[in-house]
């Protein structure tokens, strides 16, 4: 049985009812709008992401502070990896799931620093002719010879098959945390 036909049957006045009839119609008809409007919304953000004009996911720096600036950012980075990773081994916090995905994020993070500071290095390394810089970054390409050096810093430049599983391993430890600390606090709660 609907609300309108709960307030239909009930004893009250008929302005009372038509009022509230009103209302429950209104919270209706805003439901719907914002449902559309909502649907509306997320076709457009997906629209966006499954038909981009242009990715523009490399950032350029400028020379040569730019370089130096995100190499430092590399060494720094990978400093803190090492720290965390040491300190973690040396005094172990836990041994669950969590902390073992996060440790493993931490070691993929550290080798994709590397990788992503060697291939730096081997870009300012290699010739101007090495690599075809045209705009768009598709039709960029090593030219021959093929050396180990470019050899190097072609197979580098797959940094993403590092990045991409360290941070599935950070979210997987967070997510880990996250249900171990909810499991934590219910647990209290039914005990008080």
């Amino acid at each position: 049985m609907s609300l309108k036909n709960i307030i239909k049957t009930t004893h009250m006045s008929n302005t009372l009812k038509s009022k509230i009839s009103g209302h429950i119609t209104s919270l209706h008809n805003r439901k719907q709008v914002t449902g559309l409007l909502s649907t509306a919304l997320l076709t457009m953000i997906a629209m966006l992401f499954l038909l981009p004009d242009r990715a523009l996911a490399v950032q350029v720096h400028g020379p040569p502070e730019g370089l130096y600036v995100h190499n430092m950012a590399h060494v720094f980075f990978s400093a803190a990896l090492i720290f965390l990773l040491y300190i973690l081994y040396r005094y172990p916090v836990g041994h669950g799931p969590a902390w073992r995905y996060l440790k493993t994020s931490f070691i993929l993070f550290l080798l994709w620093n590397i990788d992503t500071l060697s291939v730096h290095i081997l870009s300012v390394r290699l010739p101007a002719d090495a690599i075809t810089r045209n705009p768009d970054i598709w039709q960029r390409y090593l030219r021959a010879p093929i050396s180990l050096e470019r050899w190097f810093f072609y197979m580098g430049s797959f940094d993403h098959l590092l990045c991409v599983p360290a941070i599935f391993f950070l979210v997987l430890s967070l997510k880990h945390f996250c249900n171990e600390t909810e499991k934590k606090i219910t647990s209290k709660k039914a005990g008080t």
